[in-house]
């Protein structure tokens, strides 16, 4: 490359404009994915590989990923070694006092909390996919993935057709009630 004024190199650099040259590009999914699991939670295990498939697919356009673990008995270790048996590839964390599950309005694991960047706004809420109709009542192929539609929905720039499902699994216990 040859450089016609060689003192406006900078000048050039600075704004981005030699060939080549962009600047880091804004997530185009500025959004957080809170998962909230249950290590215990038969439904909450077989998640984890719709969920790993999500995070491929959306991680990489800036969709934040979090497994939350709002039971009593959930600590670090137990909560980690969920994450390596069933190989999630995001970040895991307990929910000491169900802090984070009262904020959000979960009591299902596993249950979906879509959050805008601000990390106020509710985006979609509720199950995964409807592969389960109801407890015990397990479909043998999912025929809607409505997190799956929602990040869709949110990458493409278009509000969340479906925001809000009911999620069905095990439910949440208040904390301190015996769980």
């Amino acid at each position: 490359m040859r450089l016609l004024f060689p003192g406006k190199l900078l000048l050039l650099l600075g704004l981005g404009m030699l060939a080549g040259a962009s600047r880091p590009a804004a997530p185009r999914l500025p959004v957080t994915v809170y998962v909230f699991l249950a290590e215990s939670c038969p439904i909450s295990q077989q998640a984890t590989l719709p969920l790993r498939a999500l995070y491929a697919r959306y991680a990489p356009l800036g969709a934040q990923f979090v497994g939350v673990f709002p039971g009593a008995g959930a600590t670090a270790a137990s909560v980690a070694a969920f994450a390596r048996t069933y190989t999630v590839p995001f970040t895991t964390q307990p929910d000491p006092g169900q802090a984070l599950a009262q904020r959000l309005g979960a009591r299902i694991t596993p249950e979906a909390v879509v959050v805008a960047a601000d990390q106020h706004t509710i985006l979609y809420q509720g199950r995964l996919d409807d592969q389960y109709a109801a407890l015990g009542q397990r479909r043998t192929l999912s025929q809607h993935h409505e997190l799956a539609d929602a990040l869709a929905d949110l990458a493409a720039g278009r509000a969340v057709a479906v925001p809000h499902t009911q999620a069905v699994g095990c439910y949440i216990e208040k904390a301190g009630l015996g769980q």
